[in-house]
């Protein structure tokens, strides 16, 4: 939607708000730790190995198919990349561990434009471990947090327009779906067309709360199963 609370200039035409906002900070590389998951930044000579184990064995070639890389075919091929992602000079990319210390995925901020206040969660790449894990809900939560504390107006997530599980899991992480650019790419060979969710500051007030109820202990029966689902306490929060 729109912004609906316009100025008007001399010319009697709507311009936007004026922001009293000054850019962020970069990022730091703090770890982020939560009750059930911790983020670190990067370090393939720590993390390559294991996270090998998690994202490439031959049954988990699927989880490759939506992003621009991968699979890759041998351990040293894997810790190239992981390599070349560290060096990045505008992207931080993060390893997604739960509370043994064991990495299970990963994803990053990325298209960091501070003097808009804008940046991007991508490269998200949940092991299996992760699919529909409190693990992965807490990491999202945790990183979130830390980018709007920081001062960022918002955050952006986009993916393939045929990966319906990442579509439906930008919409139950609060963000708001906003278009699909077509024939934004080529990727693997094949036309992509890119669907995009964003998420503004005000989306965030409102998101952290039903974040915070979800990962509640209390929000869980003894077996582990959910009580309130995420997107249900989203959309009681008007997201």
């Amino acid at each position: 939607m729109l912004e609906q609370n316009v100025d008007r200039n001399v010319f009697n035409q709507p311009v936007g708000q004026l922001v009293d906002w000054q850019p962020p900070q970069w990022p730091p590389a703090n770890t982020l730790r939560g009750s059930y998951a911790s983020l670190e930044r990067l370090r393939p000579d720590e993390h390559t190995a294991p996270l090998w184990s998690q994202l490439n064995a031959p049954q988990h070639d699927a989880l490759w198919t939506y992003l621009p890389y991968g699979p890759f075919p041998d351990l040293a091929s894997f810790n190239g990349w992981m390599t070349a992602l560290e060096d990045s000079t505008n992207a931080l990319f993060y390893v997604i561990h739960n509370l043994q210390g064991q990495p299970l995925g990963q994803f990053a901020l990325s298209s960091i434009d501070r003097q808009n206040g804008v940046v991007e969660l991508a490269h998200v790449l949940f092991g299996p471990a992760l699919k529909q894990s409190t693990i992965a809900t807490e990491a999202v939560y945790l990183v979130l947090q830390q980018i709007f504390a920081l001062g960022f107006r918002r955050c952006f997530w986009k993916c393939n327009a045929l990966n319906e599980a990442s579509r439906r899991a930008a919409v139950r992480f609060g963000f708001q779906f906003e278009g699909v650019f077509r024939q934004a790419m080529v990727v693997k060979g094949r036309n992509r067309d890119t669907a995009w969710f964003g998420m503004t500051q005000i989306d965030w007030c409102l998101a952290q709360d039903a974040y915070r109820r979800w990962l509640d202990a209390a929000n869980f029966h003894p077996d582990g199963k959910q009580k309130q689902s995420l997107r249900t306490l989203m959309t009681g929060n008007q997201i």
